[in-house]
């Protein structure tokens, strides 16, 4: 047989080409339509386990204890401990402690371990949050573990599982929260005030911390927990050279013996650090910080501005009525704008 002809060889290329087209395509509609039909039958088994269990929750839930419970078929158990989450996130008390009582006697502890050690990442963030709920001790060293993994949601909901059943734990996480920057300050923060007592002493430690964004984090959860340093610790904080930390730490100055670092902090060139000093003069500050304070609404940043009119309503001798003397007097249009547009929101709110 001789060799092709070149438009015979381009014809026979273009047609392995679209059979090979056609299979590829073939396949792809096979997948989808599989896919299709497993995610079908996923929510007509979760349907069906919503109607058959989420009575019996419900009625457990308002202290009317159900009858013999019938074991979780395979195929229940993932719908089934989503619709436990569900109801059990939302509800406190005895309530919470009835549904618990329901899961363990469905085994749901159990199935909560194994999934934790052999699950996908679906099934391990839903048996993270249901060992937390139920305070599984045996589950403490997976989810300790699971909280230094690199997956930010499933790492701070173990976190957030570890506190529920181990608050004592608490200080050991806290070199976590001061690092990992992907996990946000106010959900740490909603886990940790359960914990303060234990999670004092290791965030004043942090605040030393060489990592200049460490010692930031550490400091936002410290004034978010409201732990009042000592006079020395806030003494050193004031005397931060980082423009980012020392208007962090200005956030958890509330001695009066500071008060000159704070009025020094008024006419830094950084305006986060304005904006920090002139919230704590109104905190700890005097009347006669009131004539300072309407010295910085002429300040060229919007937030220094809105602060200050802010801080003289909280100082002695300011109040409304010291806030619109000021308006009044002062010759700056911005600066007079700003004390008029607070005075509205405060006599709106009112």
């Amino acid at each position: 047989m001789g060799s092709l002809l070149p438009f015979e060889a381009d014809a026979h290329a273009a047609l392995v080409a679209g059979v090979w087209t056609f299979a590829a395509s073939l396949l792809i509609w096979v997948e989808i339509m599989r896919l299709r039909r497993r995610q079908a039958r996923d929510a007509a088994i979760a349907a069906q386990v919503h109607a058959d269990w989420h009575p019996i929750l419900a009625q457990a839930s308002f202290g009317m204890p159900p009858g013999p419970l019938r074991p979780l078929r395979p195929e229940e158990r993932a719908p089934f401990l989503k619709l436990w989450l569900h109801l059990q996130t939302s509800l406190r008390g005895d309530a919470g402690a009835s549904l618990s009582h329901i899961a363990r006697e469905l085994c749901c502890d159990e199935l909560a371990m194994l999934m934790l050690a052999r699950g996908n990442r679906g099934d391990r963030l839903v048996a993270v949050l249901v060992a937390g709920h139920l305070g599984l001790i045996p589950a403490l060293q997976p989810l300790l573990e699971l909280a230094r993994a690199k997956d930010s949601v499933l790492s701070l909901q173990a976190l957030h599982s570890v506190l529920r059943i181990a608050p004592s734990r608490a200080g050991v996480l806290i070199p976590l929260c001061v690092q990992r920057d992907d996990w946000p300050v106010p959900q740490l923060l909603t886990s940790l005030r359960a914990c303060i007592p234990e999670v004092t002493a290791p965030l004043l430690a942090a605040l030393d911390s060489s990592d200049e964004r460490e010692a930031a984090r550490a400091i936002r959860l410290v004034a978010g927990l409201r732990i009042a340093p000592d006079l020395p610790t806030q003494q050193k904080l004031a005397g931060q050279a980082s423009p980012l930390l020392l208007s962090a730490s200005l956030g958890l100055i509330d001695q009066p013996a500071l008060l000159g670092r704070v009025r020094d902090c008024l006419r830094h060139p950084d305006h986060r650090v304005r904006a920090e000093a002139i919230n704590a003069l109104g905190r700890i500050g005097e009347a006669s910080d009131i004539g300072a304070l309407a010295a910085m609404l002429g300040d060229p940043n919007w937030h220094v501005r809105n602060r200050a009119a802010r801080a003289i309503v909280t100082l002695p001798g300011g109040g409304v009525a010291g806030l619109q003397q000021v308006a009044n007097a002062c010759e700056d249009r911005y600066g007079r704008n700003m004390a008029e547009h607070v005075l509205a929101e405060i006599r709106f709110a009112v």
